[in-house]
């Protein structure tokens, strides 16, 4: 077990050896910059998003986005500023839960929740 500098994370060290959090590595030692760490929302407002999150992911169904949905999704948030190790800075989310299921979208409207359609045919998904 190891405990990073820059972001004081607990986390094991398997191959590639990087903090979850925060992304350093050991390879960029001690005196590697720290990286400004984004203000989260209270736990309280992370709490009362989260429960609005699992309300509308169960109301829905509870149907997960299909993959090519989800890795789009994943690449948004991590070309986005406000990604701050596995969460999102903006509702303070876990990045990789809210992108899998279809009835979330993103805060910052930069991915919108997925409806499934069945196409002119009647069910392959093409229109």
């Amino acid at each position: 077990m190891a405990k990073c500098p820059n972001c004081s994370a607990t986390f094991y060290c398997r191959a590639p050896c990087a903090c979850e959090m925060c992304g350093w590595t050991p390879e960029e030692g001690p005196e590697a910059p720290v990286a400004e760490k984004q203000k989260m929302p209270s736990v309280f407002k992370q709490a009362a998003n989260f429960a609005k999150s699992t309300f509308n992911h169960i109301a829905s169904g509870a149907h997960k986005a299909p993959d090519h949905v989800y890795k789009s999704r994943i690449e948004i948030c991590n070309s986005c500023d406000k990604l701050n190790g596995s969460k999102c800075s903006e509702c303070g989310c876990f990045v990789s839960m809210k992108a899998s299921w279809s009835s979330e979208k993103c805060p910052l409207e930069k991915w919108t929740e997925y409806k499934p359609t069945r196409g002119k045919c009647g069910g392959c998904g093409r229109k």
